[in-house]
């Protein structure tokens, strides 16, 4: 098993669709600049998903959490998750214990090593596979598909881990415990966490009976962009008087011609509805994309980047 280093936080394979021979036009907003440059080099961060090791009381914090908070039918799947990526920790301390002098504990040591790297990594892996089918739609009729073989579920627990998986959720998520007394807790557990909040959303929102689809169809000389946060909340701005967020709009870009909205109001009648999208809707959508970015906005044309800038 090799250590797989750089470790991508967005799908590569979902960035295609925007790139040329692998090559993607990148706005790198915090140092504006923009630059054609590989899909291995963006989105990504070395280690972003190693495991760290737990005290017994910090993992009994996460079972309660995880008890607490997870529906009945994601709960094994999450306590499952846990039980996974604390398996390194756990494994560590046995070889640490042991007396056997036939144990090679070097060699242990390093193909545990390479487990803490590359667990999670693996584990996103096969949350993408989820999502081969619904990057692939084309249109309102490949969207009316995804309530065949029950793929409904699948497609919303892929949405729902990259939403969750990313860097700039991770920096947003961890806001609300600075200063507090689990700041370090929440930094420690993050990506285990991450994969219990995907697996509660995916659940709840994949079950609600007013969820509903908008298929986009872009054919204005302005096209979709996309960024390192490609599924986001789009009403993120819109909060009450303690500053929560009222409504939820998950919208994403699927390519440069296409986007799926996901929403839950009840002015739709149908559950799938298609949109034909003209400049004003597209340059909306953009511009929400670069208020949600982190540091990189992705487009197929530099021009296009260059007109958000």
């Amino acid at each position: 098993m090799s250590i797989v280093k750089r470790q991508h936080y967005v799908w590569r394979h979902y960035l295609r669709p925007w790139a040329d021979n692998d090559n993607i036009w990148t706005h790198f907003t915090q140092l504006s600049k923009i630059e054609r440059t590989s899909l291995m080099g963006v989105a990504q961060e070395r280690y972003f998903y190693k495991l760290v090791d737990f005290t017994d009381a910090e993992e009994t914090f996460l079972k309660n959490y995880i008890e607490k908070f997870s529906p009945v039918a994601v709960k094994s799947l999450n306590f499952d998750f846990l039980n996974l990526f604390t398996s390194t920790s756990k494994l560590k301390k046995q070889l640490d214990n042991t007396v056997n002098p036939a144990v090679d504990k070097e060699k242990y040591a390093e193909e545990i090593r390479k487990l803490e790297i590359n667990l999670m990594e693996t584990g996103h892996g096969k949350m993408e596979n989820l999502g081969q089918k619904l990057i692939a739609y084309r249109s309102l009729e490949d969207l009316k598909t995804i309530e065949q073989d029950d793929y409904l579920f699948d497609a919303i627990m892929f949405l729902s881990f990259q939403y969750f998986r990313t860097k700039s959720m991770r920096i947003s998520a961890l806001q609300s415990f600075i200063g507090g007394h689990y700041e370090e807790l929440a930094k420690k557990s993050w990506n285990i966490l991450s994969y219990v909040t995907a697996t509660t959303f995916a659940k709840n929102i994949s079950l609600d009976p007013k969820i509903k689809f908008i298929f986009h169809e872009n054919n204005t000389t302005e096209h979709f962009i996309t960024c390192d946060q490609p599924i986001f909340n789009i009403l993120n701005d819109k909060v009450d008087g303690n500053g929560e967020v009222t409504d939820l709009e998950l919208y994403y870009p699927i390519s440069p011609q296409h986007a799926l909205t996901i929403h839950f109001r009840d002015d739709q009648t149908d559950k799938y509805v298609g949109n034909n999208a003209d400049k004003e809707l597209v340059d909306y959508f953009n511009k929400k994309v670069s208020e949600n970015s982190d540091f990189y906005v992705f487009a197929d044309t530099k021009a296009q980047l260059e007109r958000l800038k």
